[in-house]
């Protein structure tokens, strides 16, 4: 393919506005899957580049391809991989063409287009999904630039807003409240109350933020083997909570008790044996784990999920002020982007234009004399080479790069020069 048939940018995408969850588990990729699509679409000359990114929430094909039906044709494709319903695929996708498939993706990059707003795990997402294609060797100069530019685009966002920097999730919430009364977290000890979900994804928060003496205590001590397995930290007995709690610096209930497992009184036992030293609770339990006397314990801060509640509601509405800042970041970085790619396009399409106008005087002229040809074939090159000039001055000087991406298409389908 020429870099002129290479110029139009597609994406196929399923995601959680348009798709629902059973829809986007079958068409998730793992890393090999990645390896073996982008193999399939290239050798089948689908495509010519392309990077596949494809989270829990998201899979989404970049490519370059010189059809206008190379949605549809990436649709069955998938359909007939996945073993999924053609018509039922395809209305559960979208699909976006040149400036809009590039803004899409610097707006995910940038977390514009998450769940949770201003996200931070999917510009990693992206970065990965880029490296996966470059090693495949599916992708060339545009794609490569494409999305360096996108994670170049979101790291400014983090950086010159703080989108990303309110927390929105509980557990991430609570630790941070934490954290702000003692500090470095990686030297306290942290006990969690309860291995369900909500204590798993506190554990792992825990764990991830380098919590070294981190400790879980359930009712059923394998499912507490299981989950400290996972996190690094060492499972309790049922029985051992008593004991725990004279050591734990920050305290967190999860289970699912009808009564607190937690009560004043313990508590302020347990202050006495510390000498006073600060302990933190976090209630994340419906109904409550930690008795409500707790708080008026001296030297013990605690707070409740409808605390926390109240702090995530706050974080969301700071994070949502920060989208006007964010759009502009995007549009900036997107507009850098079509400017390279648009004047990338310009002078093949016109180049391809010219022998298309050459063509229609070698065909008008073949019918003409002899003796009048030659002044009719100078009299014609005067024309179209005005014309060209004409169409050349306003393509690169349009100084609005999706314009300018627009008309090069525009061109390029009025004259059929893809169907060269």
């Amino acid at each position: 393919m020429s870099v002129a048939n290479e110029a139009r940018l597609n994406l196929l995408g399923w995601n959680f506005r348009v798709a629902d969850v059973s829809v986007r588990e079958r068409v998730a990729f793992t890393a090999d899957e990645v390896r073996e699509a982008l193999a399939h679409l290239l050798s089948r000359g689908v495509i010519s580049e392309g990077v596949i990114v494809s989270t829990c929430h998201r899979s989404e094909i970049y490519c370059l391809a010189d059809e206008e039906s190379t949605g549809e044709r990436m649709t069955r494709f998938v359909s007939e991989w996945r073993g999924l319903d053609h018509g039922q695929l395809s209305g559960a996708s979208f699909h976006r063409v040149g400036a809009e498939a590039a803004r899409h993706l610097f707006r995910v990059a940038a977390g514009l287009d998450s769940m949770a707003l201003g996200e931070s795990e999917v510009l990693g997402q992206v970065r990965a999904a880029l490296n996966l294609a470059r090693e495949s060797q599916a992708t060339h100069a545009v794609l490569h630039r494409l999305f360096e530019s996108a994670v170049a685009a979101g790291k400014r966002v983090r950086t010159e807003t703080e989108i990303s920097r309110h927390p929105l999730s509980i557990p991430a919430i609570g630790f941070s409240l934490a954290a702000k009364v003692f500090g470095e977290m990686s030297e306290r000890a942290v006990l969690v109350i309860g291995a369900g979900e909500t204590g798993s994804l506190f554990a792992r928060r825990a764990s991830e933020a380098g919590v070294r003496a981190l400790t879980i205590v359930n009712r059923s001590l394998p499912r507490a083997e299981d989950l400290a397995a996972r996190v690094g930290g060492r499972a309790v007995p049922w029985e051992a909570l008593g004991r725990e709690l004279e050591s734990a610096d920050l305290v967190v209930g999860t289970t699912s008790s009808p009564a607190p497992v937690v009560t004043g009184e313990r508590v302020e036992a347990v202050m006495r044996l510390r000498r006073g030293r600060p302990m933190f609770f976090l209630d994340l339990a419906v109904p409550r784990d930690i008795a409500p006397e707790v708080s008026q314990v001296y030297n013990v801060f605690a707070h409740s999920i409808n605390d926390l509640e109240e702090v995530a509601r706050e974080n969301r509405a700071r994070r949502s002020r920060e989208v006007p800042r964010a759009e502009a970041i995007v549009e900036e970085e997107v507009s850098r982007f079509l400017t390279w790619f648009g004047n990338l396009a310009v002078v093949p399409t016109l180049t391809q234009l010219k022998r298309l106008l050459d063509q229609v005087r070698d065909e008008a002229l073949a019918g003409v004399p002899e003796g009048s040809r030659e002044r009719l074939r100078v009299t014609l090159e005067a024309f179209s080479g005005s014309l060209l000039r004409e169409w050349t001055k306003r393509l690169k000087e349009e100084p609005d790069a999706a314009r300018k991406l627009e008309r090069v298409e525009a061109v390029r389908h009025m004259f059929g020069l893809d169907r060269e």
